[in-house]
């Protein structure tokens, strides 16, 4: 291990070794989550009932958390008093972070917009997509159809509606290629984060191909060396990359962070 490899593993435990205080939001139920009456996400929750903004970017928080506690279980094998090990796997981590960037950057997509009716729309555009692929789900398995799957998105639809967006636009909002991707989600909640579009897309899309094991982002984001070549094909080891570790983790957890506050923000009453 280099000296600058060293200097990113002990940020990356202090990191997350700061990040127990989020703990008790997946923990301990004090009503963390709870809406005050008059507040923006109460306002929002009546108009998008029976599927809440605040439930939604509470669950994507808790998720985020939830692989934020999993990837710092994993890193740290050995901790004392003054010293701890630490092991670095070379594709199954970057999940992880993925997992804590994308999930806290949902909840900062949906959160962000100061109009009620944007929020609205984007909650129920994310409904609209799970409809989409619950139903595909459905088929394959032979599992009974109560409500098909027009009709259901047509209740989403008529949601919209009834909160105020025209006929057309509520239809284009949650149909087809209008719908909310991640890539779409966190460009946007990089630039609200303040790191920028291009930066959250370059770090949700390492992790991502780390996580499904492409061998373009295999050697593009890992550390490798080139052990034996017949001229056209090299056959290369491969280590995990500690500093790409710590940034995926480091802006995962400023969204998390800019998430809660957002939601403590649009859940307190403003008289």
């Amino acid at each position: 291990m280099t000296d600058k490899e060293g200097q990113y593993i002990r940020q990356l435990l202090s990191l997350l070794d700061g990040t127990r205080r989020l703990d008790a939001h997946t923990q301990e139920n004090r009503g963390q989550w709870e809406v005050q009456p008059r507040s923006s996400l109460a306002g929002d929750d009546a108009k998008s009932h029976p599927h809440q903004v605040s439930h939604s970017a509470w669950h994507a928080l808790t998720v985020a958390v939830d692989h934020l506690q999993c990837l710092r279980s994993s890193l740290i094998t050995n901790r004392g008093p003054r010293s701890a090990s630490a092991l670095i796997h070379t594709h199954a981590q970057a999940s992880l972070a993925r997992g804590v960037f994308e999930n806290a950057a949902r909840a900062v997509w949906l959160l962000e917009p100061a109009s009620r009716l944007e929020r609205i729309t984007r909650r129920l555009g994310l409904q609209a997509k799970e409809v989409e692929s619950g139903h595909r789900v459905r088929e394959l398995v032979g599992a009974p159809i109560v409500k098909t799957k027009e009709e259901r998105l047509q209740s989403l639809e008529d949601l919209l509606v009834a909160a105020g967006a025209a006929p057309a636009d509520a239809r284009k909002a949650l149909r087809g290629s209008n719908r909310p991707s991640y890539k779409r989600i966190v460009r946007a909640a990089g630039l609200e984060l303040g790191m920028g579009e291009d930066e959250a897309e370059v770090i949700w899309s390492a992790c991502s191909s780390l996580a499904h094991g492409d061998v373009t982002g295999t050697l593009a984001f890992l550390d490798h060396q080139v052990v034996a070549s017949d001229g056209s094909v090299a056959l290369a080891q491969v280590t995990g990359s500690i500093s790409l570790l710590y940034y995926a983790t480091h802006f995962g957890v400023k969204m998390v962070d800019r998430g809660f506050r957002l939601y403590e923000e649009r859940a307190t009453a403003h008289i």
